[in-house]
């Protein structure tokens, strides 16, 4: 366990629960930043409750796949995907001229409906897989780094021309351009723009220098965490990258020399010509690659040499006046801004610490978490829902959120190693029983008002009936005792 994670129970035991330890800050948000911030970071702005349909991992991911398997058909071929679709793809490329880049454009058009950052990315990196035959761990490294690139040029329509091509900048508007970091902001005003260094290359067809410049390196780097770990993982491809244009280069260097030898001297040109700019490539990620290995030790000393004993967790106004709030990390020393949860929904009923779970990523992997908050969350917009989640007690997002819809007014009450809720079906309410994974253990026979208390007694659950009457229900199984 980290020792950020360590002091977070630390403060919850503390206090006596978490309940208690976060009800008594109630700082309004703004107040706040004056004391901190993350400086240069690219913070993106996620939608920050629960959904009213939840979408899998997979099923966003095939929306990128979907476009790549059209691109796939013939890539040195312009076209565009789905125009007029949720999400459309501009395959802009001009194999006429090596002069600047070709392009991929991700049009995220009026009724796309993404809202996270994490989906974006997942559209993405199906899209690369799909198309240039990334695996998918490579592919969600490349695009993280895309969604950065396009956050630190939005608008910047000058870099852009400077960099691509023709038959990339005739797509291109300077109001659109780029990825703004409000997820609100992206529906019919993004144009993500992907560069595209070699098509013929089965592992460096997007441009990993491009999209990992020293602006993007440094807003990184502004993080509170330096962005290290996928740092690191793009460090690892571009190492790739040195060995295959390294390979490259002398193979065409052996064809230049066959290509001489039978007398094709223009042949024997080209593929000297071919042999220089690969060799040429591999000199130039080595450069690189040994620049961030550095770059990135120096970082890792930096992070390890902070003191976070003095870092504390509490729940703040996320919003004045709409009643919900958000989880802050904060360092207890100065007050400075941490980190900020993107969850901007949750109810002030109760939050509880729960330890030591693995959760599904929707991907064929898992994750285990030392310890998530346990909370309810959201509000009923029809986009958002209330629902029972969790959220990982570092990073503060949510990663799981329960199936069920719960009452807006709903209480939150632990009772051993269980979780009692009030959950809507309908028109109708029932007390839910959940245990640390959100599994739905039980449910009342008998109906509720959706603003009953749940009491924690001796002989049970005490609760009110629709009529007003109060009600016993066993805590085992929530029937009804009385």
């Amino acid at each position: 366990m980290t020792r950020f994670v360590k002091k977070v129970l630390a403060l919850t035991l503390i206090c006596a629960g978490f309940v208690q330890a976060v009800s008594a800050v109630e700082v309004d948000e703004p107040e706040l930043q004056s004391t901190g911030s993350l400086g240069d970071s690219i913070e993106f702005e996620n939608y920050g409750g629960p959904y009213a349909v939840i979408e899998t991992a997979e099923a966003i991911t095939g929306i990128g796949t979907a476009l790549g398997l059209e691109v796939a058909q013939s890539l040195e071929t312009p076209v565009t995907v789905q125009p007029g679709a949720k999400y459309s793809l501009i395959h802009a490329v001009d194999i006429s001229t090596q002069e600047k880049l070709d392009a991929d454009i991700l049009l995220l058009n009026e009724n796309a409906q993404v809202d996270h950052i994490k989906n974006l990315r997942r559209i993405i990196a199906g899209y690369l897989s799909a198309a240039y035959g990334y695996d998918m761990q490579d592919a969600e490294t490349i695009a993280v780094f895309v969604t950065l690139y396009n956050a630190v040029y939005r608008g910047q329509m000058n870099v852009f021309e400077e960099r691509y091509k023709p038959t990339v900048i005739q797509h291109l508007d300077e109001q659109k351009v780029g990825l703004c970091t409000n997820w609100e902001d992206w529906p019919g005003n993004t144009q993500i723009v992907i560069p595209l260094s070699d098509l013929t290359s089965d592992l460096s067809v997007v441009d990993t220098s491009v999209i990992s410049d020293e602006n993007v390196i440094e807003a990184l780097r502004n993080d509170t965490n330096k962005g290290v770990e996928v740092r690191e993982e793009l460090t690892e491809i571009k190492e790739r990258e040195v060995v295959s244009a390294t390979e490259r280069a002398q193979e065409a260097q052996k064809q230049a020399t066959a290509e001489r030898q039978a007398g094709n001297t223009e042949a024997a040109k080209q593929a000297s010509a071919e042999a220089t700019a690969q060799q040429q490539m591999a000199d130039r990620k080595t450069t690189e690659t040994r620049t961030e290995r550095q770059q990135i030790e120096q970082d890792k000393a930096e992070l390890a040499a902070i003191d976070t004993t003095q870092y504390v967790t509490g729940l703040f106004g996320a919003n004045s006046g709409n009643g919900l709030y958000r989880l802050l990390t904060l360092n207890g020393a100065t007050g400075a801004i941490v980190k900020k949860s993107p969850v901007t929904q949750i109810h002030r009923t109760a939050v509880y610490v729960v330890s030591n779970i693995t959760l599904d990523n929707g991907d064929g992997t898992s994750t285990t978490y030392d310890d998530l908050y346990m909370a309810v969350c959201g509000i009923d917009d029809g986009h958002s829902a209330v629902r029972l989640c969790l959220i990982d007690a570092e990073g503060l997002e949510m990663q799981l959120q329960s199936s069920e819809i719960l009452a807006d007014t709903t209480d939150l009450v632990q009772y051993g190693d269980f979780y009692y809720v009030i959950i809507r079906e309908g028109e109708k309410y029932f007390v839910g029983m959940y245990d640390k994974y959100l599994a739905l253990k039980a449910r009342s026979t008998i109906e509720v008002k959706p603003t009953s208390p749940i009491n924690i007694t001796g002989g049970g659950l005490l609760v009110t009936a629709p009529n007003g009457k109060p009600c016993m229900l066993s805590a085992n199984d929530l029937s009804a005792i009385w």
